[in-house]
């Protein structure tokens, strides 16, 4: 078993390997909650790995399910490691829960899928694209929206400069709705055809003349990882107050079949730069080299 790079992924592993054991043994979430004295609430987050599980706890687990202990060690260090705090854990002020599991998650990924239909990605977002975003979103939260923008250029620092590949799908919409004024909007879409040209990331444009398409359901996230087998696809959506993670089988297949489709029908990345560069030409009313 080769070793997952991070605390999030190693709690995802071992929340996994539980409930492959308990369900090896034909025990219930119910069973598990009576050992740990909980709800079977936190059973059913500890296997999805949103929830921390302490090494005691695991060896109680590993007990009542009659597991020999010489298999104890390996679930039992990842259990410590998996209970380290992430790198976004300073920043519980303007993230949730959910969404710092992703973000821990998406630092971890080796490959990363959006498909975006209103807004530009927030790992593809300048300053001031964010801004304007962060206070059209939060407009009544105590909060002030910059230290949101700053959560994300950090983000953007952390994950970008790593070896993550990108794949972005941007809806017509995302690139013509106008936020943050024409300038800013202009600067947004510039900073995008920059991007675009860096050698780890793919980004396509699904034009309005695609008509109806797979993914009219919403915006989506995929996370891969180096190792599939053991670390299966992440799905996420990112709603107004939290996040929703999609992790079954059939429904990580299907959101992959999905984004297979949208590259499908999108322009490909030459046709979607010049997309790109004729919005900023109408922004701009003159013409710039893209």
């Amino acid at each position: 078993m080769t070793a997952p790079r991070g605390s999030t992924l190693r709690r995802r592993r071992l929340g996994h390997e539980l409930r492959r054991l308990r369900e090896e043994a034909n025990r219930t979430h119910l069973d598990i909650a009576g050992i740990l004295h909980c709800q079977q609430s936190r059973v059913s987050k500890i296997e999805a790995g949103h929830l921390r599980i302490r090494p005691a706890e695991v060896k109680d687990v590993l007990r009542y399910l009659d597991v020999p202990e010489d298999h104890w060690d390996g679930l039992v260090t990842l259990a410590k490691e998996a209970n380290r705090r992430g790198f976004w854990s300073s920043h519980a002020d303007v993230m949730s829960p959910r969404f710092m599991t992703y973000a821990n998650l998406e630092a971890e990924a080796t490959r990363v899928l959006f498909y975006q239909a209103e807004v530009v990605p927030g790992l593809m977002q300048t300053e001031a694209y964010a801004n304007a975003v962060n206070t059209a979103t939060r407009p009544r939260e105590d909060i002030d929206p910059e230290r949101y923008t700053e959560v994300r250029l950090a983000r953007q620092e952390r994950v970008l400069k790593g070896d993550l590949d990108l794949w972005a799908v941007l809806n017509e919409s995302a690139i013509r709705r106008v936020v943050g004024g024409e300038q800013v909007m202009r600067e947004q879409l510039q900073h995008l055809l920059e991007l675009a040209h860096q050698p780890s990331i793919t980004l396509q444009v699904l034009p309005f003349s695609a008509g109806q398409h797979p993914a009219m359901s919403g915006p989506f996230v995929i996370a891969r990882f180096a190792d599939r087998r053991q670390d299966p696809d992440v799905i996420y959506l990112e709603n107004q107050t939290g996040g929703l993670f999609m992790e079954d089988k059939p429904e990580i297949e299907r959101y992959n079949v999905t984004f297979d489709r949208l590259i499908a029908d999108a322009l490909d990345v030459g046709r979607s730069a010049k997309l790109i560069g004729r919005v900023i030409d109408e922004l701009s009313g003159e013409t710039i080299p893209y």
